[in-house]
């Protein structure tokens, strides 16, 4: 796993880091803590996830289920791509 896949799973809070520790973890947030503008908003989503389910009477929609997964991902493809431009900027200056 590269540097930009260890940062994205920090600030996502996929790495639990008292069982687990990497070189960035004590300079990256975890950006869904407790609090967080990310917790806050994707308490959002979940929470009008389970009202559209609760309204159509199912215990998840596959739709649903898949627009949130395919945006997810949209994030994690722009994040690396960020990186990379970020990462390549900083050579080119």
């Amino acid at each position: 796993m590269n540097e930009k896949q260890r940062i994205f799973k920090l600030m996502n809070g996929l790495w639990d880091l008292e069982k687990c520790s990497v070189p960035e973890g004590s300079m990256v947030k975890d950006e869904f803590e407790e609090g967080s503008v990310c917790s806050m908003l994707y308490k959002e989503v979940y929470d009008a996830n389970r009202r559209i389910c609760e309204r159509l009477g199912v215990e998840e929609d596959r739709d649903v289920e898949l627009i949130i997964g395919n945006l997810l991902k949209i994030g994690e493809y722009q994040s690396m791509k960020m990186y990379d431009y970020g990462a390549k900027s900083k050579k080119e200056y």
